[in-house]
C-alpha cells in the first residue's frame, strides 16, 4: 500500500514538474459531443480534460540545426492527394517542425468544419510516463496550429498513446522517426 502511494505520488510530482497539469498522462483533453471522453489506453482510464475555449500557447518551430527529415506521414502518404497526413517530430521535442508546414496547411484544409482527433505517439525511449505527457504535449501542439489557422477547438480532441503506438518496430534512426508523431484521425 504505502510502495503504491509512494509511486502515485512520484509519478504526479515528475508529470507536474515535466509542465503535463493532469494526474493521468493518457487521456483526452477535451470530451467528444455528448460530454463523454474517449479512451485511448485500455490500461489507463481517461477523464475529460481542460476547457476546449483554453488559451492556446502558440507553436514554434524547430531548431535550425534540424537535420532529422520525412514530410511523408505514417500513414504512407504525402496529403498530396486529399488524404490527412501524420506530423513529425524531433526526439524529445513537442514544437512542430518547419518541414512539417506544408503538411499542416493541407491536413488544416482538409480538417475545417470536422470533428478530428490528434493521437499523439513516441519513440520507445523515455518512461512510460514521459512518454505519455510528451505524446499529448504533441498533440496540443497540432492542435494549436490548427486552432491558430481558424480550426474550432471545440472540434478537437486530443489523445496520447506514448511508446505504444508505433508503426516501425526496427531499432533505427529512420524507424524512431516515423514513431514520433500526432495522427489525424476523422470519427
Amino acid at each position: 500500500m504505502m510502495k503504491n502511494v509512494a509511486f502515485l505520488s512520484a509519478t504526479v510530482a515528475m508529470l507536474v514538474l515535466s509542465g503535463c497539469s493532469s494526474k493521468e498522462p493518457a487521456i483526452d483533453a477535451t470530451a467528444n459531443a455528448n460530454g463523454t471522453s474517449i479512451g485511448t489506453n485500455a490500461n489507463t482510464s481517461s477523464t475529460t480534460g481542460t476547457d476546449a475555449n483554453a488559451v492556446i500557447a502558440p507553436i514554434t518551430n524547430a531548431s535550425a540545426n534540424d537535420t532529422t527529415t520525412g514530410a511523408a506521414g505514417s500513414n504512407g502518404v504525402n496529403g498530396s492527394d486529399g488524404q490527412l497526413v501524420s506530423i513529425l517530430f524531433d526526439y524529445d521535442k513537442f514544437d512542430v517542425r518547419e518541414d512539417m508546414q506544408e503538411a499542416m496547411t493541407k491536413n488544416t484544409l482538409l480538417v475545417k468544419g470536422k470533428a478530428i482527433k490528434l493521437e499523439g505517439n513516441c519513440d520507445e525511449f523515455g518512461s512510460d510516463e514521459y512518454n505519455f505527457a510528451l505524446g499529448l504535449k504533441r498533440a496540443n501542439a497540432v492542435k494549436s496550429a490548427l486552432v491558430n489557422s481558424g480550426v474550432s477547438a471545440d472540434a478537437i480532441t486530443m489523445a496520447s498513446f506514448g511508446e505504444s503506438n508505433p508503426v516501425c518496430l526496427e531499432k533505427t534512426q529512420e524507424c524512431w522517426a516515423k514513431n514520433r508523431r500526432v495522427d489525424f484521425k476523422l470519427p
